[in-house]
């Protein structure tokens, strides 16, 4: 199941929830399931149990520079959810303490779509108010980050924290959330 999530994400650009996958799974064993079946809506809610069990840690600078940034400018978080929920994710941000940093937030899970597609970033936009060109999105993968907001007519910075390297068609490759923080308010 995970390389078919990888192949929607990649190719189809596709939001997908938790009983998507096991769903997946379960027809390539020739189990068919009913849309209400209690085990599946259990499996789902386990995977997201199991993130919040077994949090990953947040990066070093991360809060700060939400905190720092937040207190200039409205944020949204425009994530492409993986396994867990954007109800995780939400629970996550809440234990971090930083939720009630961001206007919204926006899942491709709750979307349908996944970035590159444009429809995270006009969701993004609605829930700000502002024009595409007033967006500036910060995000880690050129192909869907970068390539997702220009394509949306937003503008964009790769935070190469975690990943690292390649050209960039973003308008800042910060290697550190201190070098973002300083050339957004700068930028300002």
């Amino acid at each position: 199941s995970g390389a078919e999530a990888e192949r929607w994400w990649r190719e189809e650009h596709r939001g997908y929830v938790t009983e998507d996958r096991i769903r997946w799974i379960l027809d390539r064993v020739g189990v068919e399931r009913p849309r209400d079946c209690e085990h599946v809506s259990r499996a789902a809610t386990e995977v997201d149990e199991t993130l919040l069990a077994l949090p990953p840690a947040l990066l070093p600078g991360a809060a700060e520079a939400v905190r720092a940034l937040a207190e200039r400018f409205p944020l949204v978080v425009v994530s492409d959810t993986g396994f867990a929920s954007g109800r995780a994710q939400d629970r996550l941000l809440e234990r971090d303490g930083l939720a009630h940093h961001f206007a919204a937030r926006v899942y491709s899970c709750d979307v349908g779509h996944a970035k590159p597609h444009p429809a995270p970033f006009e969701h993004a936009l609605r829930a700000l108010d502002v024009r595409p060109d007033e967006l500036l999105h910060v995000g880690d993968i050129e192909r869907t980050d970068v390539r997702g907001a220009l394509g949306a007519g937003c503008r964009a910075i790769r935070l190469d924290i975690v990943r690292q390297g390649g050209a960039s068609d973003a308008e800042l490759v910060a290697e550190s959330f201190e070098e973002l923080v300083e050339y957004v308010l700068e930028a300002a």
